[in-house]
């Protein structure tokens, strides 16, 4: 009798991982749900590690981890024949302008939450609507209806009304800045953030889309977002120092990583099977995510200007993706549709009995 040595269990386990990852990322309700959770939770962790006005480890560090695990993701997840195969070109150079523009768009964020208040850091983040809807409008040559237009103007209104801080976090933040944040240092860098995470996303959408493997073209962009930061390192004294040691890291350190990490698969999965624009909304329905979950859990109080605010950005939604025959028809239309269709159902549920 013959026996045959068992399959080892790691190559089966990765390949059973790529079977249920290939499904489920096609599903965009599952990815605009990560997008939303793990976007919410970014601000919150990077906030909650803040001591005393700054972080105790460093930010590049911080950056330069979460690009080694989305790297290492991709790599595992990536079949193997398509792994032996892969080859630097001169076309895998172009990854590397999405990924230095996410690596600055990522260390930006740091330092604008250094110099900004949560509430703030919100508010202006809304200006990422307005950049990301000019880029894509020019680079991926989709035209825009005059309505979606100004469903995305509804949007940043909708954004900005439901993030506009109260008095007392408007107190508060004053004397936050008198200990040291600046607005206006804070203003410029969104300001650079919003153009960098425009061009990163449209870009990287444009080459994810021209990729046989999504991973495949996570691959290179990791790898470019890794060699982006280790250069960022070698400027700063002491830097590498800090991260051999991992000086300052703390469970809320690692948990940032993990989270930014989560947030890139998500974002390049959801580029694949969606868009920029899907993309815009999920992180306002982040907003209002975090919203409940902080209502929930941590007797936050609801103000109107928030409901007001999403109420805003939900109708905005309905005007972008509602098709233009059901937003131009009469209420009696939509009704007698809605009766035909129903009455329908019934009549070939009593022919089936």
């Amino acid at each position: 009798i013959q026996f045959s040595a068992a399959p080892p269990r790691s190559p089966l386990l990765a390949a059973s991982m790529r079977e249920t990852l290939a499904r489920w990322v096609k599903q965009r309700s599952l990815l605009v749900v990560m997008l939303m959770a793990s976007y919410s939770a970014q601000s919150l962790l990077i906030t909650a590690s803040k001591q005393h006005g700054g972080f105790a480890y460093d930010a590049s560090a911080a950056v330069l981890l979460a690009e080694l695990v989305k790297l290492a993701f991709a790599l595992a997840m990536l079949q193997p024949a398509s792994r032996a195969a892969l080859r630097p070109s001169l076309s895998c150079l172009v990854f590397a302008v999405p990924a230095v523009l996410y690596t600055m768009q990522n260390m930006l964020v740091f330092e604008a939450l250094r110099r900004l208040t949560p509430p703030e850091y919100q508010m202006l983040n809304n200006m990422k609507l307005f950049t990301t809807s000019i880029v894509y409008r020019v680079a991926m040559q989709r035209r825009l209806r005059v309505l979606q237009w100004l469903a995305l103007l509804l949007l940043s209104l909708g954004m900005s009304v439901a993030t506009q801080p109260t008095d007392g976090v408007a107190s508060a933040s004053g004397a936050s800045r008198a200990e040291g944040l600046d607005l206006w240092r804070g203003l410029g860098i969104m300001c650079i953030v919003s153009w960098c995470s425009a061009a990163a996303g449209v870009l990287n959408e444009w080459l994810i889309k021209r990729s046989a493997d999504v991973l495949e073209a996570n691959v290179w962009l990791y790898l470019f977002g890794s060699l982006a930061c280790c250069v960022q390192l070698l400027f700063s004294p002491g830097a590498w120092t800090r991260l051999l040691h991992f000086e300052g890291f703390t469970l809320l350190t690692w948990l940032v990583v993990l989270c930014n990490a989560i947030l890139g698969q998500s974002i390049a999965f959801l580029f694949r099977y969606a868009d920029s624009i899907i993309k815009l909304y999920a992180v306002c329905a982040a907003m209002a995510f975090t919203t409940t979950i902080s209502v929930l859990f941590f007797g936050f109080e609801v103000r109107f200007n928030m409901l007001a605010g999403y109420v805003v950005c939900a109708i905005s939604m309905c005007l972008y993706y509602v098709p233009a025959e059901i937003l131009l028809a009469t209420d009696s239309e939509l009704m007698s549709a809605a009766w035909g269709s129903s009455g329908h159902k019934q009549n070939g549920g009593t022919k089936a009995d």
